[in-house]
C-alpha cells in the first residue's frame, strides 16, 4: 500500500517542481521586460580609464545590471575583464598588485635574458635595433612590442579563454580598434579576448599595431573613443550608461613644447569623435564624466586614486541611476541568469603544440617551456617561460591560447618572427668628457646575423670607432636545443692608448683568432673554456724609448666563469655580478712569453625603497711570469678610482674595493619614466708591479658624486671624482659604466 502511494506522490512531485521552475522562469521573464535594457559604454584614456573600475563598483552597490558593454583602449580592457566575470573589486585588488613599468616593457627581467645577451649590452649604449631586409632599413612599427601587456591581458582573461563569439560570455562584449590602412573604426566581437583588447589598446607609434583577419589594428581612441554607436547596435537597449575618461584639450598657455602640441594633435581626433557620439544620447541616457584633472594617461601608478574618483564621479549621478535599480532579490535572478563560463583558470594541459614561423626548430622554443602534459597550468610560470623564449631573441611576439579538442585540453604556444626580420643593426654612442682636458669619444655599430639555424646560430659583427679602434666577429652556435652547450669561434681588432705610472703613453695595437666553447648555466651564468693566438704592437708616443716597444705575440687558454642576474646594467638595483678568469700565455701556442693571470670582480645590489648600495670588488694579477704592457691591469676614472683619469694607472697588480650609494629621485612605480639617481661612491685601491709592493699604506683612498639618468641613448653620468694626492676630475659621460 505504501509502494502504491510512493508510485503515485512521485510524478506529482515532479509535476510540482516543473511547475515552479516554468512559473520562477515566467516571473524573471516578466521581471527582465518590465525593467530597461541597459548598454555600459567605457571609452578610453589609459591610465584615466582606470576610473571605469569605480563606476563598476557603485553600479554593482546601486544593483544594476548590465545586458551589453562596449570599449575602447582601456576601456576595452576593464570591460572585457568584466564581461568575463571578474567583478569590480576583484579587479581593484588586480590593479594594486601589478607592475606598471615592466608591463609596458617588453620581454623578461633582466636575469633572464640569455648570458650571450647579457654579454652584449656590456658593448652597445641601447637596445634598439633596426631591421635590414634586402638591404634595406627596416623600422619597427611602434617603440614596444607590447609583450608583457599581452601576457598580462592573457593571464587576466584566463577564465573565458575558451569562449571565442563574445555574445557568449557573461555579458555581450565588443572591443573597439582601428583600422590603420583607412582611419575606421574596427568592431571586434570574436576571437581571442585578450587579443581583442590588446588590439584596442594598440596606442599609435608607443605599441606595434595587431594585426588581426589582415586588418593592422591600432588604438581605438583614434576613431571611436566613446563607442555610444556600438553598444546600441549590440543589444539595443533603453538606457546606455557612458563613461568618458578622455583627456580634455590643453589651453594655450600649456602648448609650450613640440611634445605637448603634438600630445594636443593626438587628443583633438579623440575629443571630436567623442563629441559627436555624446551627442546621440537621449533623454533617458546617463553620461558619467570623472574628474580625474592632472592624472594623465601614462599615471598608471595612480590607479588606486582613479578608482575612488570614477566612484565618487557615479555617485553625482546616483539620481539618474538609481531609476535602474533593481530590488535585492531581482538583482540575484539577474546574476543567477548570467552565463557560466567553464573553468578555464587553472586546467590541466593535455597537450602541447608549437605554431613557429621562425627558422628556430619548435624543439628549441619547446625546451624552454617548463611544462608538460599532464601538468596543471599555471599562469605566472608560463609567462615567464613564454617569456624567456621572447628574450632570445628576433621574436614580435610569443604567446599562447588555450583549445578543446575532442574533451582534451591543449596549449597553443605561437612563436611569430619579428616584423624587422633577423638581420638587424644597433648602433650605439659613447662620450666622456672631463675638465681636466680628456675627452673620449666612441661610436659602436653592430650587426648581427640571427637564427642561421634550427639551434639559432648567430653572426654578429661589430665595429667601434673613435679614441680606441675595436673590430670584432664572431659566430655564435648552440650545441643542442636546450641551448646548454656552446661553441663561438671568433676573431678581433684593437688599438687603444695606454698610460704607465712613468707617464710614458702608448698606443696598443693586437689582432686576435681564437674560439670558445662552454656551457650555459640556465640564465645566471656561465663557464667557457677559450683557446687564442694573436699578437700586436706596442707604439711609444710620449716618453722614452724602453723595452716596452715593439712586437709581440700571444698564444694561450683560458677558463673563464660568470654569473650575472642583475636587473639592470647601468644602475642595478637587485642581483648579483661576477666574472672569475684564468688566463694561461704559453710559448708552446706561440706566444712571446710564458705567464698566467687570474683576475675576480664581484658586486651584489641590495635596495630598500629608492635607496641602493652596491659594494664591488676588483681584484687582478700575475700569477707567474712577467706581463708586458699590453696585458698590464688598468684603473682610473669614474668608478674606478675616481679622481683619476681613464686607465692612468696601470700595473701587474690590481685590487679596487668599493661602495657605491644610489637614491632614485622620479617616482620608481610610474611607468614611462627616465630613472634618475643621486649618488656617490666611497673608492680604496691600487696598482703595483710586484707583489711585494703592495701593503696598506700604498692604498689610494677615492670617491665621487653624481647625478645619473638611465636613458634610452644610455646612462648619463654627471659627477665629480677625488683621489688622494690632489686628483681630481669632473665628469660628463653619456655610455657604460658599471
Amino acid at each position: 500500500m505504501r509502494d502504491r502511494r510512493a508510485n503515485r506522490s512521485l510524478p506529482c512531485l515532479l509535476l510540482a517542481l516543473t511547475a515552479l521552475v516554468v512559473l520562477g522562469s515566467t516571473r524573471l521573464e516578466a521581471a527582465a521586460a518590465e525593467r530597461p535594457r541597459i548598454g555600459l559604454v567605457l571609452g578610453g584614456g589609459g591610465a584615466r580609464g582606470v576610473a571605469h573600475v569605480g563606476v563598476l563598483r557603485f553600479l554593482e552597490e546601486m544593483r544594476i545590471p548590465v545586458d551589453c558593454v562596449a570599449g575602447t583602449s582601456m576601456g576595452s580592457i576593464i570591460g572585457g575583464l568584466y564581461a568575463s566575470g571578474m567583478t569590480p573589486s576583484d579587479m581593484d585588488k588586480t590593479l594594486k598588485r601589478i607592475d606598471w613599468p615592466e608591463v609596458f616593457n617588453d620581454g623578461p627581467p633582466r636575469a633572464d635574458l640569455p648570458w650571450r645577451t647579457k654579454q652584449e649590452q656590456r658593448r652597445l649604449l641601447t637596445d634598439a635595433a633596426i631591421g635590414v631586409q634586402g638591404g634595406k632599413i627596416q623600422l619597427p612599427q611602434g617603440l614596444l612590442q607590447g609583450q608583457n601587456l599581452l601576457l598580462l591581458l592573457q593571464e587576466l582573461a584566463l577564465p573565458a579563454a575558451g569562449i571565442h563569439d563574445f555574445d557568449r560570455l557573461k555579458v555581450p562584449y565588443r572591443a573597439v580598434a582601428t583600422n590603420i590602412a583607412t582611419g575606421n573604426p574596427v568592431v571586434l566581437g570574436s576571437g581571442d579576448l585578450a587579443k581583442a583588447m590588446r588590439a584596442s589598446m594598440s596606442i599609435p607609434s608607443a605599441l606595434v599595431p595587431v594585426k588581426l583577419d589582415d586588418k593592422l589594428l591600432v588604438d581605438g581612441g583614434v576613431s571611436d573613443n566613446l563607442p555610444i554607436d556600438v553598444v546600441r547596435k549590440l543589444c539595443q537597449p533603453d538606457v546606455i550608461i557612458a563613461v568618458d575618461v578622455g583627456a580634455p584639450l590643453a589651453p594655450t598657455n600649456e602648448l609650450t613644447s613640440v611634445l605637448s602640441i603634438t600630445n594636443q594633435l593626438t587628443t583633438i581626433l579623440t575629443v571630436r569623435n567623442v563629441e559627436q557620439q555624446v551627442k546621440t544620447l537621449g533623454n533617458k541616457d546617463v553620461l558619467i564624466v570623472p574628474d580625474l584633472k592632472d592624472l594623465s594617461s601614462t599615471d598608471f601608478d595612480r590607479s588606486p586614486e582613479a578608482v575612488i574618483i570614477g566612484y565618487d564621479a557615479a555617485q553625482t549621478k546616483r539620481k539618474e541611476l538609481s531609476r535602474l535599480s533593481l530590488s535585492v532579490a531581482d538583482y540575484q535572478a539577474y546574476i543567477a541568469a548570467l552565463p557560466s563560463i567553464p573553468d578555464t583558470d587553472h586546467p590541466v594541459i593535455d597537450f602541447i603544440q608549437i605554431k613557429n614561423n621562425t627558422r628556430l626548430s619548435d624543439q628549441t622554443i619547446a625546451s624552454q617551456l617548463r611544462i608538460q602534459p599532464g601538468d596543471r597550468l599555471d599562469p605566472q610560470e608560463l609567462n615567464r617561460n613564454l617569456n624567456i623564449i621572447y628574450g632570445m631573441g628576433d621574436f614580435q611576439a610569443v604567446d599562447y591560447s588555450l583549445v578543446k579538442e575532442n574533451g582534451k585540453t591543449g596549449l597553443i604556444v605561437e612563436a611569430k618572427e619579428r616584423y624587422i626580420g633577423t638581420d638587424t643593426l644597433e648602433l650605439g654612442l659613447s662620450f666622456g668628457a672631463s675638465l681636466r682636458g680628456e675627452s673620449l669619444f666612441s661610436l659602436t655599430a653592430a650587426y648581427t646575423m640571427g637564427q642561421l639555424n634550427s639551434l639559432g646560430g648567430e653572426w654578429r659583427s661589430i665595429a667601434q670607432v673613435g679614441g680606441n679602434i675595436a673590430l670584432s666577429t664572431d659566430f655564435y652556435q648552440p650545441l643542442d636545443a636546450d641551448q646548454t652547450y656552446f661553441i663561438d669561434p671568433f676573431a678581433s681588432y684593437t688599438a687603444y692608448n695606454l698610460t704607465l705610472q712613468n707617464l710614458s703613453q702608448y698606443r696598443v695595437y693586437r689582432t686576435n683568432i681564437g674560439v670558445a666553447v662552454g656551457r650555459n648555466l640556465e640564465r645566471w651564468g656561465r663557464l667557457s673554456l677559450g683557446l687564442r693566438y694573436g699578437g700586436g704592437h706596442n707604439d711609444l708616443r710620449i716618453g722614452e724609448s724602453d723595452e716596452n716597444e715593439g712586437d709581440f705575440d700571444e698564444g694561450g687558454y683560458s677558463i673563464r666563469w660568470g654569473m650575472d642576474t642583475l636587473d639592470n646594467i647601468n644602475f642595478p638595483t637587485s642581483g648579483y655580478y661576477s666574472d672569475i678568469n684564468f688566463y694561461d700565455s704559453r710559448t708552446a701556442l706561440g706566444a712571446s712569453d710564458d705567464f698566467s693571470t687570474l683576475s675576480l670582480e664581484a658586486a651584489k645590489a641590495f635596495t630598500w625603497n629608492k635607496a641602493s648600495l652596491i659594494p664591488r670588488l676588483r681584484l687582478a694579477g700575475r700569477l707567474s711570469g712577467e706581463l708586458g704592457i699590453q696585458d698590464l691591469f688598468p684603473l682610473g676614472g669614474f668608478l674606478n678610482l675616481s679622481g683619476y683619469q681613464t686607465n692612468q694607472l696601470a700595473g701587474q697588480y690590481a685590487a679596487l674595493g668599493e661602495l657605491i650609494a644610489m637614491y632614485r629621485l622620479d617616482n620608481a612605480s610610474a611607468a614611462f619614466t627616465i630613472p634618475i639617481y643621486a649618488g656617490g661612491s666611497l673608492e680604496i685601491g691600487g696598482v703595483w708591479q710586484d707583489i711585494s709592493d703592495i701593503d696598506p699604506a700604498s692604498l689610494i683612498p677615492a670617491g665621487s658624486l653624481f647625478l645619473g639618468a638611465d636613458t634610452p641613448l644610455g646612462p648619463f653620468y654627471l659627477s665629480g671624482g677625488w683621489a688622494k694626492g690632489g686628483n681630481t676630475s669632473l665628469y660628463i659621460l653619456l655610455g657604460r659604466q658599471f
